[in-house]
């Protein structure tokens, strides 16, 4: 427990000593055992659906799941994922409107795989702003995450161009 205590106080040294580069917030958000970071959102686009990526980490011995999620300014906010079916790709929502996450695993939200769907935008969305999130999970219960609206197509740092 101590040499992760470390590990951890020396993360976040290095991330201060980095500075102001931009990008999504990497304070992470932790929920019990769950760690929630990289948030971001492209929602910047005159449509009317946007999606919200992150990286959620599950350091706990048990499994939990993203059950729901809220975001202001979004009519109707959905557990999304993109299915490649030979030369087709489909976008449609989870079953159960449930993502796991397994115990000691990392899962990541990201373009071209799982995201939260934003359905039905009601609000105005820059790039730059701050948004933010609460997410529902089955045992940890709410979290609350802010997530930096992006350029279409960007990623966070870290995060893979799927």
């Amino acid at each position: 427990m101590r040499m992760t205590r470390l590990i951890l106080l020396l993360s976040l040294l290095l991330l201060a000593a980095c500075g102001g580069a931009g990008g999504a917030d990497e304070t992470p958000a932790t929920g019990g055992e769950l760690t929630v970071d990289q948030v971001t959102a492209n929602l910047s686009l005159p449509t009317d659906t946007g999606a919200v990526y992150m990286r959620i980490t599950n350091g706990s011995a048990a499994d939990d799941a993203l059950i729901d999620a809220a975001v202001p300014g979004c009519g109707t906010v959905e557990l999304h994922e993109i299915i490649m079916d030979g030369d087709v790709m489909s976008m449609s929502q989870v079953e159960g409107n449930r993502i796991p996450i397994p115990a000691g695993q990392t899962v990541m939200l990201e373009r071209g795989g799982l995201h939260v769907m934003c359905i039905g935008k009601t609000g105005e969305f820059t790039v730059g702003q701050s948004v933010p999130v609460t997410l529902t999970f089955e045992t940890a219960g709410e979290m609350e995450v802010t997530a930096e609206v992006i350029e279409p197509g960007e990623m966070s740092e870290g995060m893979g161009d799927n």
